[in-house]
């Protein structure tokens, strides 16, 4: 018979008696994250079943057209239009219905024109239309139009 080499020993873990201490967030924390947090437990655990009727319109948006902020590329996927919503979402809801019809470029402009961007928590607010580049915003157009062409 072979003999095995030597095991090195487990530590023993011994459970505290003591009662653990509620965490307490601080003010530097920030409530941002925290709610941001409570956003995407919504997410998670219940809003997957409430689908948008123009789910693959707003998969479109969000994965081509960004927002250009000091050379940074911000997906609209990845953009807050309010609470639990996302612009890409809000986007799909507000054109989807209208595609059908055709958008020009220049109604989707003015729509964009009207939709607030808060940026540096709030010290500054733009359009959307204000930081899309140019190309983004055809881009737009575009996967618009291919949508209402599929509907």
């Amino acid at each position: 018979m072979a003999s095995r080499p030597p095991t090195k020993a487990r530590p023993h873990y011994v459970a505290s008696r003591q009662p653990a201490r509620p965490r307490i967030l601080t003010k530097s924390f920030g409530s941002e994250v925290v709610e941001s947090w409570m956003d995407m437990s919504k997410i998670v655990a219940g809003s997957q079943d409430k689908k948008s009727p123009y789910e693959s319109l707003a998969s479109s948006i969000g994965r081509d057209v960004y927002v250009d902020v000091a050379g940074w590329h911000l997906y609209l996927r990845d953009m807050n239009a309010a609470p639990g919503v996302k612009m890409s979402t809000a986007l799909a809801n507000q054109f989807g219905p209208q595609a059908k019809n055709g958008l020009k470029e220049a109604d989707i402009e003015a729509v964009m024109k009207k939709i607030p961007v808060k940026l540096g928590a709030g010290k500054k607010q733009v359009s959307l239309f204000e930081i899309t580049p140019s190309m983004c915003v055809g881009d737009l157009a575009r996967i618009i139009e291919d949508y209402g062409d599929r509907s």
